[in-house]
């Protein structure tokens, strides 16, 4: 900023009004000379000021303390405009790391060990977690020269809020949410919320466990000592070795299993893979295999042999569907269980019945012996008295006791029928078998099939074209 410039003498020799080259401040200089010493008034001085289009930011106060005390040949501030103020720029504060500033984070202990299978290598978040809170710009104030001239303050930028996918806003607009469960995804500086995890190598010490509770995909292997765990469905391109699986819903396997000593599965729907070896595996719904060998298996649906080989050698199986593979053991004998599981028929609305009917008995029965305890106490006290007029009471007390008596005897009646009820109502369940067991090709001989605990008696000779299945009471061999 310059120093200032002379905008115009006033009254000549006698008063010169000075403006700074940026406008903002106005002065007076009284000049004295050796012939005259000049004077002003108030009303003279501010004259002087707006013929020099000094109109805004006039210090009142300062002209009448010069017009009453003039100082002369010295420039003096008797205006000053007002200051632009600039707006702030709105700004985004992130709760979340971007993908290249993401690392996981590592517990280490005394001995600076790591877990490397657990690394919490991708970035997860829950819904309604708050991603980023957001500032919202703030307008600026005008400021306005000695002139009178307004100055524009500079507006503040809009921040740019990274709303994306599965994202949103409250309802104030400061703060970005998670509308799901999932995996924190950057596109330039936008925010998505992935409800599948896309793993894109194996699962080992570059990842860790994986446990995510959305749709899991993997591009390789889940190898040996490692686990996935999965909310939704899960996609294994490559094999599962030794590995334990978790998946609320379908698996996916696009190679097989081989359990090992530690590997275990676990399916909410359904399994689909080319083959299973060595494997504990539990199924919630139907099973898709090429082949199973030493398989150790539960399954709630059914299980499909399809593939090229489609057979069975060894291990137990147990399967509440129908099961279909065109070869079951083999010419060696290898010990081979099948075992079809039932469904229990029982008149379940009539055991809820006697249950009810046991339970308020026998909270009845509760209260009716605390009040047969109050009585016996209350008895004891009166008869330790001895007196005349206590007799009354004692008799009343008598009769109290007699009823609440018949009254347990009751109640405890009512338990035992309850109980007999229910007992005669199991008694009449039985198990029924809708399961089955077919064979395309052979089943053969040691291979051992049962409905529950009825063992199919077929040691001596391997079957062909079979299907076995549950029909009154007994194990039927029928042609498939």
């Amino acid at each position: 900023m310059s120093e200032e410039k002379t905008v115009k003498e006033g009254l000549p020799n006698t008063i010169e009004v000075i403006v700074d080259d940026d406008k903002m401040a106005g002065f007076v200089k009284f000049l004295k000379t050796e012939e005259s010493t000049p004077t002003f008034s108030k009303e003279q001085i501010i004259d002087e000021l707006k013929q020099n289009s000094i109109e805004f930011g006039i210090n009142e106060t300062a002209i009448d303390k010069l017009a009453k005390r003039p100082i002369y040949n010295i420039k003096m501030k008797v205006a000053e405009g007002r200051a632009v103020i600039d707006g702030k720029d709105g700004s985004v504060e992130y709760f979340v790391k971007k993908d290249a500033e993401y690392h996981p984070e590592y517990n280490d202990d005394e001995d600076q060990k790591i877990d490397y299978k657990n690394l919490n290598y991708f970035q997860m978040v829950k819904k309604d977690q708050v991603l980023c809170e957001i500032t919202k710009e703030e307008d600026g104030i005008d400021g306005m020269d000695v002139h009178g001239q307004v100055i524009a303050a500079k507006k503040g930028r809009v921040p740019s809020v990274p709303t994306g996918k599965n994202t949103e806003l409250t309802q104030d607009k400061t703060r970005l949410i998670a509308t799901c469960d999932g995996i924190v995804k950057f596109i330039g500086n936008t925010i998505h919320i992935n409800e599948m995890l896309h793993v894109t190598s194996n699962v080992d010490f570059s990842t860790g466990n994986i446990s995510f509770t959305g749709d899991v995909t993997i591009d390789g292997d889940v190898c040996s000592g490692f686990s996935v765990k999965s909310g939704g469905n899960l996609i294994v391109k490559g094999v599962v070795e030794e590995a334990k699986i978790e998946a609320a819903g379908n698996v996916l396997i696009s190679k097989g299993i081989f359990g090992g000593q530690a590997g275990e599965v676990n399916v909410g729907n359904n399994l689909k893979c080319n083959y299973i070896e060595k494997a504990h595996i539990s199924v919630g719904g139907d099973i898709t295999v090429d082949y199973i060998i030493d398989g150790q298996i539960t399954c709630q649906g059914n299980i499909n042999l399809a593939g090229t080989r489609e057979v069975i050698i060894g291990g137990e199986i147990q399967c509440k569907g129908t099961l279909v593979a065109k070869e079951i053991g083999n010419e060696r004998e290898i010990p081979t269980c099948i075992r079809i599981l039932g469904d229990k028929i029982i008149d379940s609305a009539g055991i809820e019945a006697s249950q009810k009917k046991l339970e308020e008995a026998t909270t009845q029965l509760g209260v009716v012996q605390e009040q047969q305890n109050q009585v016996k106490t209350m008895l004891l006290n009166l008869e330790s008295k001895h007196s005349r007029s206590d007799v009354a009471a004692i008799e009343k007390l008598e009769d109290v006791k007699k009823e609440l008596a018949k009254q347990s005897e009751q109640l405890q009646s009512n338990i035992d029928q309850a109980k007999a009820e229910i007992e005669a109502i199991e008694k009449q369940s039985y198990t029924e078998y809708y399961g089955s067991v077919a064979v395309k090709r052979k089943l053969y001989r040691g291979v051992k099939v049962y409905f529950g605990d009825t063992l199919f008696q077929h040691e001596l000779d391997n079957l062909e074209h079979c299907k076995l299945y549950w029909s009154e009471d007994n194990i039927v061999n029928g042609a498939f």
